[in-house]
């Protein structure tokens, strides 16, 4: 085994200073690169998980059809579900010649064989006068994306 001579060694890097620098600053930098990437991929992971959990529209024809119910049609519905919570969206519109008494409903959200998945209280608030649009959203823990149908019912005061 060859011993290494010190004031050889010495000498070399005296001669040779700029480019050992040069040298050490590329492989820090390269070090400092890869830690920055593997950082980056793991947001990217993160990102890709909050895609997965993101938004997610219910569009089955039973739960966005327009429904009526005592002269108020219910239209432009929507449920969408996000970070854990879903919301029931509709205008409503009184079609008849008087102002409306209902002000509130259960909106009943049932899955493909009938059965209730949940009952949404769907708040309208003050009498609608005849024609009167207003929007009403309720918005509750869950996702229902496997929800198929929908009805509207006379409001009853479901307990939790």
């Amino acid at each position: 085994m060859k011993k290494i001579d010190k004031q050889k060694a010495m000498d070399f890097m005296k001669r040779n200073k700029i480019p050992l620098i040069i040298f050490a600053v590329v492989i820090i930098a390269l070090i400092i690169g890869l830690i920055v990437s593997f950082n980056m991929g793991d947001k990217k992971d993160n990102l890709t998980k909050n895609e997965e959990e993101g938004m997610v529209a219910n569009t089955n024809e039973g739960i966005i059809n327009e429904t009526t119910y005592q002269n108020l049609q219910f239209s432009n519905i929507s449920l969408i579900s996000e970070n854990g919570y879903s919301t029931f969206s509709a205008d409503v519109t009184n079609t008849s010649t008087t102002d409306s008494d209902v002000s509130d409903v259960n909106i009943v959200l049932k899955d493909k064989d009938g059965n209730e998945i949940i009952t949404l209280r769907g708040n309208i608030g003050e009498p609608l006068k005849p024609n009167e649009t207003r929007t009403i959203t309720a918005v509750t823990k869950g996702k229902f994306d496997n929800a198929t149908t929908k009805e509207i019912v006379a409001y009853e005061s479901v307990a939790r």
